[in-house]
């Protein structure tokens, strides 16, 4: 497994481009404290998006879900690094996350694939 760190000046185009080629793929989003505690805040939901608030801002925020009232918004805040996970082929498997306080948040995806491999999404 590879990582991609972003550099904080790309956090938010890298974060919208990764949210349209992935939006509506099966994701896990783990939580783990400066603690080592691990807790999960959905599993098996499709990703709706990742967003920072603003270019300069150390604020971002995960949706995921199917339903209005079956959607987590994930917010995290004093951000202080941003990695893509990728595969040994290229595919990316998700985010990581990590905030100054020591917390670390995961966005996994179920079925890692370059997105040149993906079909297409079927319409809602």
């Amino acid at each position: 497994m590879r990582t991609r760190d972003i550099p904080k000046d790309r956090w938010c185009d890298e974060l919208n481009t990764f949210s349209r080629q992935h939006e509506g793929w099966i994701v896990r989003v783990d939580v783990s404290g400066a603690d080592g505690t691990t807790r999960t805040q959905a599993r098996d939901v499709p990703l709706i998006g990742v967003s920072c608030d603003a270019p300069k801002s150390d604020c971002i925020a995960i949706m995921a879900g199917s339903r209005t009232d079956d959607q987590l918004t994930h917010e995290i805040a004093s951000t202080v690094s941003v990695a893509i996970d990728e595969t040994d082929t290229g595919a990316e498997r998700g985010l990581r996350i990590r905030s100054a306080d020591g917390s670390e948040t995961r966005v996994e995806f179920r079925s890692p694939k370059r997105t040149d491999e993906v079909d297409g999404m079927p319409r809602r």
